[in-house]
């Protein structure tokens, strides 16, 4: 590992200009020698939001409670939470464990709604569970895999009821400690604030910081935190775990559950699957498993190649950012000892032709001449669904303003009268938008080809 360090000091500059990231962390394990470093304007301790990284922990959680005979994978949510409610009536009584930690609830991602609910407060875990019971589905349950945080915050809470104590309680006392991970959190709340990142987003090819948004009660979902020294030491356990668990419940955590596309189509996959709280996919004819997070001003990787002895990991204070994938790959290439793709190079042109695709598709549905809605004061106030909760019509001099979460965004009008929410969360992207007389049409979740409602608080 001596050898590379240089080789990898090298790597992460490269990805570091190339994709204009702030900062840097990169770890790697490869047949018994770790290293671990960060590069840029951030610590070796500092902490970063580990974002989806967070389900690979629930999971492995779940799956010990599991071999422990406190619960079995292929119970119902609802043994445990006889309040548990859906919109569909089967999904609520059969949904499982399994079904829930590898996606198949029959709930689109409806991520919006991580949002919307701050504009006040930031619910609880439990009211956000309850919340998630008034989303619409788009499929029946075990239709298909359907990426979704929230059915995660539910399954979160309905661990809390199995176990009769707070997640985070257990999964310090079974997995941060017993592993010392002790730079490790469960969520923002216990984190040291002054440790942790300050966030990135790219915008129109510019960096540009933005305040820290917490990501409200989820659970297991995308709430973690760590430094990239811990995160490597879980990514080395979840090796470990794959290497050893056998006919039981954690060796499912590692098994297809869920077919899925491969994440990047760049990466040359020919299977994609989902396991429980992992993704898994064949590259160069091994088998490879990984979870990426991302969140807003933050992205985060962790990966291992079991037959190379391979395990990986890389965060940065920069959204929505392919740069850890290109990692990914160069990281089992030098492995691998082939040097036959320049995965910086590869991977960049590949976001750069996706990002223009898309700004072309706003820019066609903006108009030539795209303006801002002006602001009627009979709009304005906040606006409730029952899923979703609250969303508020404000003035800005003298523009209409819909605030989603706690930014405010323009609503925009083209030459045909069409209106939308020009959103900027994880991405640049339009949501459509109507009024009625006390009532707002927005396209809260594209898979549902409709708008929701959200009638006026009076």
């Amino acid at each position: 590992m001596n050898t590379n360090k240089q080789k990898i000091a090298d790597l992460a500059q490269k990805v570091s200009k190339t994709f204009k990231l702030p900062s840097l962390g990169i770890g790697v394990y490869h047949n018994g020698e770790s290293f671990s470093h960060v590069y840029g304007e951030a610590e070796q301790d500092s902490l970063y939001p580990l974002a989806s990284i967070s389900k690979t922990f629930f999971a492995t959680a779940v799956c010990q409670l599991a071999d422990s005979g406190q619960i079995s994978l292929d119970d119902p949510l609802k043994k445990y939470w006889p309040d548990f409610k859906l919109v569909d009536q089967y999904a609520q009584d059969h949904l499982t464990w399994r079904d829930a930690l590898s996606h198949q609830s029959g709930l689109p991602a409806h991520d919006l709604m991580r949002f919307t609910n701050m504009n006040k407060h930031d619910l609880t875990l439990k009211e956000k569970a309850e919340h998630i019971g008034h989303l619409e589905p788009n499929h029946e349950l075990r239709y298909k895999m359907q990426y979704s945080n929230l059915i995660y915050a539910v399954a979160t809470y309905a661990f809390e009821q199995a176990i009769g104590q707070d997640y985070g309680k257990y999964e310090r006392s079974h997995l941060l400690e017993p592993l010392n991970l002790n730079h490790t959190y469960i969520n923002h709340h216990e984190a040291p604030r002054e440790k942790i990142v300050k966030p990135y987003i790219g915008d129109n090819n510019i960096t540009k910081e933005v305040p820290f948004i917490a990501p409200g009660k989820v659970g297991g979902a995308s709430s973690m935190l760590s430094t990239i020294s811990d995160l490597l030491s879980w990514a080395k356990y979840q090796l470990k775990l794959q290497k050893e668990s056998k006919n039981n419940a954690m060796a499912e955590h590692f098994l297809p559950q869920s077919i899925m596309s491969p994440s990047r189509e760049y990466g040359g996959a020919n299977f994609g699957a989902y396991g429980l709280g992992m993704m898994m996919e064949d590259y160069r004819g091994h088998k490879y498993f990984y979870h990426s997070g991302s969140y807003i001003g933050y992205c985060s990787f962790m990966g291992f190649v079991p037959d190379l002895d391979l395990a990986f990991v890389s965060t940065t204070n920069m959204d929505s950012t392919d740069a850890i994938f290109a990692l990914a790959y160069q990281t089992i290439d030098n492995a691998l000892g082939i040097n036959e793709t320049d995965w910086t190079a590869k991977v960049k042109k590949a976001v750069d032709q996706k990002i223009a695709k898309r700004e072309q598709k706003i820019s066609s549905l903006m108009g030539d001449a795209p303006q801002k809605v002006k602001a009627n004061k009979d709009q304005l106030g906040d606006y409730h669904n029952t899923g979703y909760g609250l969303i508020t019509l404000s003035e800005n001099d003298g523009n209409l303003m819909v605030t989603i979460g706690k930014k405010e965004y323009p609503v925009i009008i083209n030459e045909d009268g069409k209106m939308f929410v020009e959103v900027r969360l994880y991405q640049h992207q339009l949501l459509p938008i109507a009024f009625q007389q006390d009532q707002i049409l927005l396209l809260t979740e594209p898979a549902l080809n409709k708008p929701t409602e959200f009638n006026k608080v009076k």
